[in-house]
């Protein structure tokens, strides 16, 4: 993406490396790092990896919080599905997620997949779903891990669950090419069509707008960045402290 958007438009982007580098160039000693990823996975850990090996050219050096935060943790996941549920629902002109559901509508959330262990956070996401009562909400994935998001599972779900009327929106920051493709695509293998081609459903409806574009998403980013910025300072404290008692 980088290299495509520097023979587009001309303009450089640094990598994660790069930026570190000209941090510690511009005498930056204090940094923070907010992660638009959606949870901790693959690339989370690679983040954090290269950050660890430049964590000696800075007095303070810490990594925030993805947008669902810790696994096993449910207020952040919580937070994010009332957003993700209620922009959608307004999205497609309800009065709430009740009356869609009254008027036989089910709502699917397109994220990515992975086979990494953080893919129980897309269980974690139905699970919020179902506890905030939203009976009408699926958790899907492009990759189909964990294994209960791949498409033909999502199908049966709704198809159990009486639905008749489908709207599919990306559970992604940005809606590039899976939202496009792999979500709202003419060819046969994408989400649209194989719910069209299933001949379960009355309707199928996409709305392509990534988790970045909702302002309430934005917000919980900056609130992770600020946690962020807490934690650092404490740990700063702690330390002065403790050498000042050991001196």
């Amino acid at each position: 993406i980088l290299n495509h958007i520097l023979a587009r438009d001309g303009e450089k982007i640094d990598n994660v490396e790069q930026a570190l580098e000209r941090a510690k160039k511009n005498g930056v000693k204090e940094l923070i790092v907010q992660p638009t990823h959606l949870m901790k996975g693959k690339e989370y850990d690679e983040l954090k990896a290269t950050l660890d090996k430049h964590k000696a050219s800075f007095e303070k050096l810490e990594l925030a919080e993805p947008l669902l935060g810790k696994v096993g943790k449910d207020a952040d996941k919580e937070r994010v599905a009332n957003l993700i549920v209620q922009a959608t629902v307004t999205g497609g002109g309800f009065d709430s997620v009740q009356k869609a559901a009254q008027d036989g509508v089910a709502f699917v959330f397109l994220g990515h997949g992975t086979s990494h262990t953080a893919a129980i956070s897309y269980s974690e996401m139905q699970s919020a779903m179902k506890k905030l009562g939203y009976a009408n909400v699926f958790i899907g994935t492009v990759e189909g891990e964990p294994e209960e998001t791949a498409v033909g599972a999502v199908i049966d779900a709704v198809k159990k669950g009486g639905y008749k009327k489908v709207t599919i929106r990306p559970m992604m920051v940005v809606a590039g090419d899976h939202a496009h493709n792999d979500m709202a695509g003419a060819e046969d293998d994408s989400w649209v069509q194989q719910f069209l081609n299933s001949k379960n459903f009355d309707r199928i409806e996409t709305q392509i707008e990534g988790l970045g574009g909702v302002y309430d998403i934005q917000k919980l980013y900056a609130e992770h960045t600020q946690a962020a910025i807490n934690a650092a300072n404490t740990a700063a404290e702690e330390t002065t402290a403790a050498e000042t008692k050991a001196n």
